[in-house]
């Protein structure tokens, strides 16, 4: 099958909004899943919607859920082959869009290095929404993304020096031969496949610090996108 780079949008109502720009005017706010779509089929779409449902709930959007999964689908039976990331966006209004980027497999272990300041956002009695919500105002997590090509995402701590997660998705150490993920009360976004994995006995939460680096074993990053992926970490 021959793979157009350019993405395809569905957009029953309206066009998405777009991230908003730490240099320019706000552009407004849209909430944000990104889902992994192979050969046609959605992975984990119901735990996505929930997400966005409460996400809805929390900033006051319209939810309709019947559309929000008609657009899903449209997109879906466009692209009944291949691999495929998908970016669904409800507007303030509560108008869904969707877009399909084609997705080459990550390989592993991937390099991951260690935030060089804190994510003050993540424990913000104002800002913390837009950590543990996914929404298209990320220029708190855009400006810790690493600059590096070869370095595939950022390890991200708090102000308390608690680690919480990756810019792109969660992150797992292996101490003492348990698998561990930075508990929610440290302020990130609870993932789903980091919520399967603790749901499964995989993963269990802790309050991680940097003070416990010199203890890890092992380092995994995971999203439902590309799933559970072995990573090493740079050295400071």
């Amino acid at each position: 099958m021959t793979v157009n780079p350019t993405p395809e949008t569905t957009h029953p109502t309206a066009h998405p909004t777009g991230p908003a720009s730490s240099t320019g005017p706000q552009e407004p706010l849209a909430l944000l899943e990104t889902l992994a779509l192979h050969e046609g089929t959605l992975r984990h779409a119901a735990q996505h919607l929930a997400r966005m449902a409460a996400a809805a709930a929390h900033f006051g959007y319209p939810w309709r859920a019947a559309e929000v999964e008609q657009c899903l689908q449209t997109l879906a039976q466009r692209h009944p082959q291949d691999l495929w990331r998908v970016r669904l966006l409800l507007d303030a209004a509560g108008r869904p869009s969707a877009q399909a980027y084609p997705l080459a497999p990550t390989a592993q272990p991937v390099r991951l290095q260690l935030a060089t300041q804190p994510l003050v956002e993540a424990l913000s009695p104002t800002l913390g929404a837009f950590v543990r919500y996914k929404t298209t105002r990320r220029a708190h997590y855009e400006a810790l993304a690493p600059t590096q090509p070869d370095v595939f995402d950022t390890v991200l701590w708090n102000t308390a020096d608690e680690l919480t997660e990756c810019t792109r998705g969660n992150v797992a150490v292996r101490i003492a031969g348990r698998w561990l993920t930075p508990a929610a009360e440290c302020g990130l976004l609870p993932g789903v496949a980091r919520a399967l994995a603790l749901q499964s006995g995989q993963l269990q939460e802790a309050v991680l610090r940097r003070q416990d680096l010199p203890r890890v074993e092992a380092w995994a990053f995971l999203n439902s996108l590309r799933g559970w992926l072995d990573a090493t970490l740079e050295a400071a």
